[in-house]
C-alpha cells in the first residue's frame, strides 16, 4: 500500500482490532520505518473530543511539516475553528474549511508523497472526522496513504460511523483486522521473555486467562517473574495472576468507550448473574447496546461468553469504582434480582455486599436470608444479614423482633456479642413487645453475665402475668426455672416447691432424691430430641449433669461427645465451649484427669473470658481440680490467681470453685485455708437451700480436713450428716463417704467401710476414687495383718493411679511399695490363685472389670453382648474362686494395645439419636 501511495495510487488502510490488540504498535512500527515520505501523526482521544479540528491540529503542526505549509495551515485551521457553529451541525462556513484543509493537504502531496496516521480515530472531534471524510474520497490519483487504527465496536458516533462505513466501501481502501494472539502465538512471546521451556508450560492457561490479548499476556509475564517463576513439585511452571494483570484488564477498559467501562463495572457487580436484559436494566442501556460491547470485550480477549477470564478482573474493576457508585449499583442489583424472584440467600449477598442502609423492602429478604443461613450452619453470614436488617426496620415491633433473633444467632458464637441487646429486649418486654417465648431466654442470658437485678424484674413480671400465655410458653419457664435452681437459686425463692414429684427430670430433683429411672429415662429423651439452634442450651447442660449427678456417667459422656461433634459441625462455638465445660465434670467425675484437663483448657479457650459471663466459674474449678489431681500444682496455683469476676459469687459455680480451691488447698496441705472454704461452702448451700451432697458435697471434703487435723469425732459427724441427707444413698456419694469415714474410724471398722467403699465405686469406674479406696483398703488390711490382701488392693491403686495420671497418688504408692511385696506387674498369680485356667476372652472381662469398667463399658470395649459379659465374669469367678468384683486380680494389658486412657465409651447404642 506504500508503494502504490509513492507511485501516486492514494490508499487508505483501516487497522480495526480488539483493546490493546496491537493496533498503536502496529502503526507506529510501521510509520518508523517509512523513508520515502513525509510522515504526519494524530492520536484521538475521549478527553478531546470537545476541541473541534483537534487531530487535524496535531498532524499540522507536526515537526517534520514545512514551515512555509505549517505558517498558511495555522491560518486555516483559525479560520474553520471560527467558521464552525456552536451547534456542531456543519454549514456552508464548515464546509469551506474542511475542503481547504484536504486541498492544502493535497497541494503538499504533489511535492512530496505523504503518510497521514490517525490513531484511536474513534476518539477524533467531529470536524476532524469530517476532513478525513473529505480527504480519502480525493487522494485516489495522489501520493497519499492514510492509515486509521480504530478499536473495533467500540463507538456509535455517527461520524465515526459514517467515516468508517465509507471507507470500507471504496476500491482504494483496505480493511485490516487484528486478531487477538492464537495458542502459537502466545507460546512465541512467552518464549522471547521466557525461554522455550516455561513456554511450553503456560502456552495454554496463559492463553486462556489473556484470551490471546498481548497486552494480558506481557502482564502475566510480569507477574510470573515478579513471583519468582513459581513451578508445581513436578516442575511444571503456572501461570500467575497479580497486580501486573489486574491493572492490565483495567487499562484495556480505559482505552476503549466509557460505555465499555461501564458495561464491565456492572459485570463485575452482578457476577454470574450478569445476563444482558438484568444488566441492560441496571445500566439504564438497551439490550443490543449491551450486547455490543459484549462481543467488543469477548474479542478482545477481556472476556469469554460474557464473563470475565478471571475473578481477578472483576476484583480489578470493582476496586476502581467509586465506593458510593459501587454500593449503589450493588443495591440497586439486589432491588432487581429481588424483583425478579430470585432466592433470598443470593439477593441479600448483592444488600450486604453494599455496605449501606438497604431500605425497609430488603428486610423480609434478610431475615429469610439468615434463616437460610443458620439452617447450613454458617452463623457468621446469619449474624450479617440480621444486623444489616435491624439497621433496616421501620417500627419498633420489627425492630425488637430482629433484634431478638440477631441476639440469639450471635449467642451461638459469641455471647458478649449479644450482650448489648440484652437492654433493649428488657425494656422491650417490659412495653409489651417481646414475647414471652422469647422472654424466658432474656432472663437466662442476664443470669449468663450476672445481671440478676434486670433477670429478677423480668422473672418477677412473668410470674404475675397471663396464666393462658404462660400455659402457652411452657416450655420456656420449665427450663429456665429447673435450670436457675441449680445456677442461681435465689431467684426463685423456695427451692423446696420446685422439688416436687412433678419434677424428676431435673437436676436437683435427682441432686434431693437420687437418679431414679424416671429421671434418667426424662434426661435421655431430652438429650435424643436435641438439637442446636432449636434446644435452649440450657436444657442441654440440666440433662447432661442428670445423667453425670446420677453416676450415669457413661451415658453423660457419650453424649457429650455427640453434642460436641454436631457443635462443630453447626459452627456453634457456645455450645463447643459449654459443653466442652460439661465433658470436662464427666471425665473429672470418671477418674480420667487428662481429659478433664484438656476438656477444661478447650472450654476456656473457646470463649474470650467477657463470653463466659459467670459461667466460667465451671471450667476453671474443673481445671483447678484436674490439675490439683494430676500434680500440677504451679498450673493449679496459676488458675487460682486469676480468680473470677465478683458475679460469680451469686451463682453455684462459685461454692463449686471453693470446692475446687479447696482441694487445691488441702492437697498442698495448707488445712485452714482449705477449711474455711468448704466450711463457706456449706453457709451458702443452706442460705441456698440447695445442702445437697451430690451438688456441693462440702461436708466429706471438710471431715478430711479434719482427719488430717486429728479431730475424728467432728469429721465423723460430718459424714454422718451427709450420709443421712436426701440423695446421699447414691454409689458416689455414699462410696467416697465411707471411703473418709472409715479413715475418721478405729482400724477395727474400716474394714468393711472401705469394702463397701470399693464396691460402690468400682461400679462407677471412677479410677481416681477407686484408687484412693482401694490404698486406704491395702492400709486397713496391712493393719489387720492381712497381707496378701494388702498387696493386692495396693497394686490394684497402683496401677488405677496410673492410668489416670495421678501423679502424687501415683508416687505415694510407690514410696510405699513395700505393701506389694515388691511384685512384678506382669506376674500370673494373683490372690495366690493362678489365673492360667482363664481363657483369653475371660482375662480380657476380667481385667477390665478389675478396673472398674461396667458391663456396659466392657461390652462396648470388647464389642460383644453384655450377657456375655456377665457369663464371661461368672466364669471367671468359679475358676478363680472368688465371690465378688472387687476380688478380681489386676492384669497387665487386658485389652491389646494396653489401657485406655479415656473411661466413657465411643459406640453409641441403638436408638440413641432419634433423627
Amino acid at each position: 500500500m506504500l508503494a502504490d501511495g509513492l507511485a501516486g495510487r492514494g490508499r487508505v488502510a483501516l487497522v480495526s482490532g480488539g483493546i490493546a490488540t496491537g493496533k498503536t504498535e502496529l502503526i507506529y512500527g510501521f510509520t518508523e520505518s517509512v523513508r520515502d515520505a513525509l510522515v504526519l501523526r494524530a492520536t484521538g482521544s475521549r478527553g478531546e473530543q470537545q476541541f473541534e479540528l483537534g487531530v487535524v491540529e496535531q498532524l499540522f503542526y507536526s515537526a517534520a511539516m514545512p514551515a512555509d505549509v505549517a505558517t498558511r495551515a495555522r491560518s486555516l485551521l483559525a479560520s474553520a475553528m471560527a467558521a464552525v457553529p456552536e451547534d456542531s451541525t456543519g454549514g456552508e462556513g464548515d464546509a469551506r474549511s474542511v475542503h481547504d484543509l484536504c486541498a492544502l493537504l493535497l497541494e503538499l502531496s504533489r511535492e512530496r508523497p505523504l503518510v497521514i496516521a490517525v490513531d484511536d480515530v474513534q476518539f477524533a472531534d467531529r470536524t476532524s472526522l469530517r476532513v478525513l471524510l473529505h480527504l480519502q474520497r480525493r487522494i485516489r490519483s495522489a501520493a497519499v496513504l492514510l492509515v486509521l487504527g480504530e478499536a473495533a465496536g467500540t463507538s456509535t458516533r455517527p461520524a465515526h460511523t459514517a467515516l468508517r462505513d465509507e471507507i470500507v466501501r471504496q476500491p482504494q481502501a483496505r480493511h485490516l483486522r487484528l486478531r487477538p494472539l492464537s495458542p502459537a502465538g502466545v507460546r512465541d512471546l512467552l518464549a522471547h521473555q521466557l525461554g522455550p521451556q516455561a513456554a511450553a508450560d503456560l502456552e495454554e492457561p496463559c492463553h486462556v486467562l489473556s484470551g490471546g490479548n498481548p497486552l494480558l499476556v506481557h502482564a502475566l509475564i510480569e507477574d510470573f517473574v515478579a513471583a519468582g517463576r513459581p513451578a508445581t513439585e513436578q516442575g511444571v511452571s503456572e501461570p500467575v495472576t497479580g497486580d501486573a494483570f489486574a491493572q492490565a484488564v483495567y487499562t484495556c477498559l480505559r482505552r476503549g468507550e466509557e460505555l465499555l467501562l461501564r458495561v464491565a463495572q456492572g459485570v463485575a457487580v452482578l457476577g454470574e448473574l450478569a445476563k444482558t436484559e438484568l444488566l441492560a436494566r441496571l445500566l439504564e442501556l438497551d439490550s443490543r447496546t449491551v450486547r455490543d460491547v459484549f462481543k467488543t470485550m469477548n474479542e478482545a480477549g477481556l472476556m469469554d461468553a460474557d464473563r470475565f477470564r478471571h475473578p481477578v478482573a472483576r476484583t480489578a474493576v470493582l476496586r476502581e469504582l467509586d465506593p458510593d457508585e459501587l454500593s449503589a449499583l450493588r443495591l440497586k442489583a439486589a432491588r432487581l434480582l429481588h424483583d425478579d424472584g430470585v432466592p433470598a440467600v443470593t439477593v441479600a449477598e448483592y444488600i450486604t455486599a453494599a455496605e449501606c442502609e438497604p431500605g425497609a423492602w430488603a428486610v423480609p429478604v434478610l431475615r429469610d436470608a439468615a434463616a437460610e443461613a443458620l439452617a447450613r450452619n454458617d452463623i457468621h453470614r446469619a449474624v450479617e444479614c440480621l444486623d444489616l436488617a435491624r439497621t433496616a426496620c421501620r417500627d419498633e415491633p420489627e425492630t425488637i423482633a430482629v433484634t431478638a433473633t440477631l441476639a440469639a444467632a450471635q449467642w451461638l458464637v459469641d455471647p458478649a456479642a449479644a450482650a448489648p441487646h440484652l437492654t433493649r429486649l428488657g425494656a422491650a418486654f417490659h412495653r409489651g413487645l417481646l414475647p414471652e417465648r422469647e422472654a424466658w431466654g432474656l432472663v437466662r442470658a442476664l443470669v449468663w453475665f450476672g445481671r440478676s437485678t434486670e433477670a429478677a424484674a423480668v422473672l418477677a413480671e412473668l410470674d404475675e402475668g397471663d396464666q393462658d400465655k404462660a400455659e402457652q410458653d411452657k416450655a420456656g419457664r420449665h427450663v429456665t426455672r429447673h435450670w436457675l435452681v441449680t445456677v442461681q437459686p435465689q431467684l426463685l425463692g423456695d427451692l423446696a416447691a420446685d422439688l416436687d414429684g412433678r419434677q424428676l427430670g431435673t437436676l436437683a430433683s435427682v441432686a434431693a432424691f437420687g437418679a431414679t429411672p424416671a429421671a434418667v429415662e426424662s434426661a435421655e429423651r431430652v438429650l435424643q430430641s436435641a438439637r442446636i439452634g432449636e434446644t435452649p442450651l440450657e436444657e442441654l447442660i440440666c440433662a447432661l449433669q442428670t445423667l453425670n449427678h446420677g453416676d450415669r456417667g457413661d451415658r453423660a459422656g457419650y453424649w457429650c461427645d455427640e453434642f460436641l461433634e454436631e457443635a462443630r459441625t453447626h459452627r456453634a462455638v457456645t455450645w463447643r465451649a459449654a459443653l466442652s465445660d460439661v465433658a470436662a465434670g464427666v471425665a473429672l467425675r470418671r477418674g480420667d484427669l487428662v481429659s478433664a484437663e484438656r476438656l477444661a483448657r478447650a472450654a476456656l479457650g473457646a470463649l474470650p473470658a467477657p463470653s463466659w459471663g459467670v459461667g466460667i466459674g465451671s471450667p476453671l474449678a474443673t481445671l483447678v481440680q484436674a490439675a490439683t489431681r494430676l500434680g500440677k500444682y504451679p498450673e493449679a496455683d496459676a488458675q487460682l490467681r486469676q480468680g473470677v469476676p465478683q458475679a460469680v459469687q451469686q451463682t453455684l459455680h462459685w461454692p463449686q470453685y471453693l470446692l475446687a480451691r479447696g482441694q487445691h488447698y488441702l492437697a498442698t496441705d495448707r488445712l485452714r485455708a482449705a477449711l474455711a472454704d468448704f466450711l463457706a461452702v456449706g453457709e451458702l448451700a443452706a442460705e441456698w437451700r440447695l445442702d445437697l451432697p451430690v451438688l456441693l458435697p462440702w461436708r466429706h471434703e471438710a471431715a478430711q480436713v479434719y482427719v488430717r487435723m486429728g479431730e475424728p469425732e467432728r469429721a465423723r459427724e460430718l459424714v454422718d450428716e451427709q450420709l443421712a441427707m436426701p440423695g446421699a444413698d447414691g454409689a458416689r456419694v455414699r462410696g467416697v463417704s465411707l471411703r473418709i469415714l472409715a479413715s475418721a474410724s478405729a482400724p477395727g471398722r474400716r474394714l468393711p467401710l472401705l469394702r463397701e467403699s470399693v464396691d460402690l465405686l468400682g461400679g462407677l469406674g471412677d479410677w481416681y476414687e477407686l484408687a484412693l479406696a482401694f490404698a486406704d483398703l491395702s492400709a486397713a488390711h496391712q493393719a489387720s495383718a492381712e497381707f496378701d490382701q494388702a498387696r493386692i488392693a495396693a497394686r490394684r491403686a497402683l496401677r488405677l493411679a496410673k492410668s489416670c495420671k495421678a501423679k502424687l497418688l501415683h508416687e505415694h504408692l510407690q514410696h510405699h511399695r513395700t505393701a506389694t511385696g515388691g511384685l512384678d506387674f506382669g506376674d500370673s498369680t494373683e490372690n495366690g490363685v493362678s489365673v492360667t485356667p482363664l481363657s483369653a476372652a475371660e482375662r480380657r472381662v476380667a481385667g477390665l472389670a478389675a478396673l472398674g469398667y461396667t458391663n456396659r463399658e466392657i461390652s462396648r470395649r470388647l464389642y460383644i453382648t453384655v450377657s456375655t459379659v456377665e457369663q464371661h465374669l461368672t466364669r471367671t469367678y468359679r475358676k478363680l474362686k472368688i465371690n465378688r468384683r472387687a476380688d478380681l486380680p489386676i492384669l497387665a494389658n487386658p485389652v491389646p494395645g494396653g489401657l485406655p486412657v479415656e473411661a466413657r465409651p465411643g459406640v453409641a447404642l441403638p436408638g440413641d439419636r432419634l433423627r
